[in-house]
């Protein structure tokens, strides 16, 4: 399962394999909350089977999903890496199956192998810087379509 993620792709398999004992299987049913917005973070969560909606409570209350992710997309990043509550509500659309690395476990790894943690800890960053980006390029588009119109 972890040759299916893109952050785990440039690791040796040795380092594959020792970062699979850091990694925990979930199935998730349709329509069930994997976390709420709010709760506590610390998991770091990779789709590896199905699909899950990013739902956030807009002002009026109700729940509105911004975006859906799929195999080979992960989720919880920022509370894994921070320990900060969970900003979404994450909620399986389908059979779901989810491949997770507890802060935890990552925090024993950082001890245990510290060159296999920086390298996670690294594709974690460029995963971010990208994500960054493209929220960038998004506001910048915004924006001028903003101004144009008004």
């Amino acid at each position: 399962m972890i040759e299916r993620l893109g952050l785990f792709r440039e690791l040796g398999e040795v380092e594959k394999r020792k970062l699979g004992d850091f990694l925990h299987l979930r199935e998730v049913k349709p329509g069930e909350i994997v976390y709420n917005e709010g709760d506590p973070g610390g998991n770091l969560n990779f789709v590896i089977r199905g699909k899950v909606n990013v739902c956030k409570i807009t002002i009026d209350g109700e729940q509105y999903c911004m975006a859906s992710l799929t195999e080979g997309e992960m989720f919880g990043i920022m509370s894994f890496l921070d320990g900060s509550p969970h900003e979404a509500t994450i909620i399986a659309d389908m059979e779901t199956q989810l491949l997770i690395m507890k802060k935890s476990d990552f925090d024993a790894l950082l001890l245990d192998d510290s060159l296999l943690a920086a390298k996670v800890l690294r594709n974690l960053a460029i995963h971010l810087a990208r994500i960054v980006r493209n929220m960038n390029s998004q506001y910048m588009d915004l924006m001028q379509y903003m101004f144009k119109r008004g």
